[in-house]
């Protein structure tokens, strides 16, 4: 079943956070925020595994067309100046394409993408109209590749695998609230381990619904260069997202 918004790998940082949540609390309580949320990113590079490197330029659009499930939500507590996040994304996406004009034949790609990002933080500067908080985890990334190609005479496996890896992350978001209800965060984080290097950069606005709720937009970039034990993942997704945030 295909799902009619397109989310895809990760948020890592911040991509919503509710207004009051994202502010520096002065108490010692815990405050916690869930915002599911969704990505509408096209989708640039190469995906591949054991010589079957497809070269991927899907738009947004085209992402829209060929995901078939998206499942993302993104958990924050905080205390005082401490935080604690954890993102997590999972999606599925196909295409199909003909080996070349007129042809009977037509090579599948199939591509799913789970990412767990947990992470710790502190602000290390916060007054009534914002802050700047240092962050610092880990992302977990486990996508699985199928290229095959389907003829008269029967489907033909192409290459086929998956991978798991951790890549040590560290960032910075910048927080600021120009007006009551309004607040906005922009935000960079970079990071290597099992990837040569990952890295993303997340700009957001929000407002403030009521007490207990928010919506937020964003634009957001990520990039991973993987190339190991068979695996080229060398892509990124860039796009505008929406998130619903919901505070306990």
């Amino acid at each position: 079943m295909r799902v009619g918004l397109a989310v895809s790998i990760a948020l890592c940082v911040t991509l919503v956070v509710p207004g009051r949540t994202a502010r520096a609390q002065a108490d010692d309580e815990w405050h916690v925020s869930l915002t599911p949320y969704a990505w509408l990113a096209g989708l640039t590079g190469r995906i591949g595994f054991a010589g079957g490197i497809a070269n991927i330029d899907f738009s947004p659009g085209d992402v829209l067309s060929n995901t078939d499930i998206s499942v993302s939500a993104l958990l924050e507590a905080r205390r005082s100046r401490f935080l604690i996040r954890l993102n997590t994304t999972y999606m599925a996406m196909s295409d199909r394409k003909a080996v070349e004009e007129g042809s009977e034949s037509t090579v599948i790609f199939e591509y799913n993408q789970t990412i767990l990002e947990p992470e710790i933080g502190y602000t290390v500067y916060a007054t009534d109209r914002g802050g700047v908080d240092l962050l610092a985890g880990g992302r977990y990334w486990h996508p699985k590749v199928d290229v095959s190609a389907e003829s008269p005479g029967g489907d033909l496996p192409i290459a086929s695998g998956s991978r798991s890896w951790i890549d040590g992350i560290g960032g910075v978001r910048v927080r600021l609230n120009p007006a009551e209800r309004w607040h906005m965060t922009a935000m960079g984080d970079a990071g290597a381990g099992g990837s040569k290097l990952t890295w993303q950069a997340v700009g957001s606005v929000g407002y403030d619904l009521s007490h207990c709720c928010s919506l937020d937009a964003a634009y957001r970039h990520l990039d991973i260069d993987y190339d190991r034990d068979a695996l080229v993942n060398d892509s990124h997704l860039a796009g505008f997202a929406l998130g619903i945030g919901i505070r306990f």
